[in-house]
């Protein structure tokens, strides 16, 4: 991809703000990112102000207090509201398909972070240079530490595998944020697990917080020479936090894909075998297939789980083999914010990776019992199929493009 000239992608990000804006109605507490693609948004609110739309702005930094007052928006601040409808900010990067974000490199992660975990949505713009298939592509993760033992901070900062420089002004002092930290700027290469890295960061003593933006953005407004395209995130769901049940016979890969997309997502995993009581696991050991009557309770355990994400409103994921129609209607049943995630994969594939496999109580010989118990999931449920084929960074990204497309 050629990079655009800096005033082709004040062009593009000029046009995502406008995007972005429109989300904005009369009445709404609306978050003010900081950055230069985050100054078109508090432009473009500005001229909706002036127009007659009524909102009121929490700012995320000093500057872009200053920038919105200056235009005229009226501003105020979470102590007097603590829920705030819509912010719209900048990232520095973008990762294609879940939405995760690397921020910060206008100084404010601190602050924006408060203020997106305290938004029902949050908007992203950016033009397309910031899209990108892993985060730390092109940047480095930046993050704030308090600067007592910063070199100790530093230190363990590296330890985690980061290239680090401490972030300094154009006068060449240590960069200081509006809440008097510093800003270590982190370069760990492309990450694969994002949500872990950054609980490896955070558990970094001297650390405030991360530039690394999980599970966070709604959507995203990316702009390039075609127009503005909206990208919604695998997480949006208009009956609440979504959770997948990845089924499929034994062999499958449902745990490995499981695990990469809880790695990916940054949300809870479960693995659903677990749950099986005793006397299934004994049974499974033995090479006797279950019956309806044995997997019930295990069924009920699994959706057990999943009414226990729900009434906490947080995603996750479960496997569970779920191969009979009646099964899933345990499993998932009138519960809208599940979604069904199906491996499918032939016989031949999966006998050979069930070869492989040691330590697991379901044995190779049970197969054929579940082959034939298997019954696929037809269109009425909506399923997101994908093939076990490829291999499961890859099967994790279609899962994940997927659940963006539809949410």
């Amino acid at each position: 991809m050629t990079e655009p000239a800096s005033s082709s992608r004040d062009t593009l990000k000029r046009a995502a703000a406008e995007a972005a804006v429109e989300l904005v109605q009369d009445g709404m507490i609306v978050g003010l990112g900081t950055g230069s693609t985050a100054d078109f948004a508090v432009e473009a609110l500005a001229r909706r102000h002036e127009q007659g739309l009524r909102f009121v702005g929490i700012p995320t930094s000093k500057a872009t207090a200053a920038r919105a007052a200056a235009l005229g928006i009226p501003l105020t601040s979470l102590s007097a509201h603590q829920q705030i409808d819509l912010t719209i900010d900048g990232a520095d990067e973008v990762e294609r398909g879940t939405l995760n974000l690397i921020k910060g490199l206008g100084g404010a992660l601190l602050h924006e972070k408060i203020v997106a975990s305290n938004s029902r949505r949050l908007a992203i713009i950016a033009d397309e240079t910031k899209l990108v298939d892993r985060l730390g592509a092109h940047v480095p993760v930046p993050v704030e530490a308090v600067a007592f033992g910063l070199e100790a901070t530093q230190t363990a900062l590296e330890v985690l595998g980061a290239d680090t420089r401490l972030r300094v002004s154009p006068e060449g002092d240590p960069f200081i944020t509006d809440s008097g930290n510093r800003i270590v700027d982190c370069n760990f290469g492309e990450i694969a697990d994002p949500a872990r890295l950054d609980e490896r960061i955070l558990a970094v003593v001297g650390v405030v917080e991360s530039g690394l933006f999980i599970s966070r953005a709604s959507s995203v407004f990316l702009a390039d020479a075609s127009g503005v395209h909206r990208l919604e995130s695998p997480h949006a769901h208009h009956d609440g936090p979504p959770i997948l049940v990845v089924m499929g016979v034994s062999g499958a890969g449902k745990s490995a894909v499981a695990e990469a997309l809880a790695g990916r997502l940054g949300w809870p995993f479960e693995e659903g075998d677990w749950l099986h009581p005793e006397t299934n696991v004994a049974k499974m050991h033995a090479g006797i297939a279950l019956t309806d009557a044995d997997r019930q309770p295990w069924l009920e355990a699994v959706a057990g789980w999943i009414d226990g994400q729900r009434s906490k409103h947080q995603p996750g994921i479960i496997t569970c083999s779920a191969l009979k129609r009646s099964y899933r209607e345990i499993v998932i049943g009138d519960r809208p914010e599940v979604r069904l995630v199906y491996l499918r994969g032939g016989h031949a594939i999966i006998a050979e990776r069930l070869s492989g496999r040691h330590g697991h109580f379901m044995p190779p010989a049970l197969l054929r019992s579940q082959i034939d118990t298997l019954e696929e999931p037809g269109s009425e449920e909506d399923p997101i199929t994908v093939d076990i084929g490829p291999a499961v960074d890859r099967i994790a990204d279609e899962i994940i493009r997927q659940l963006g497309s539809s949410g």
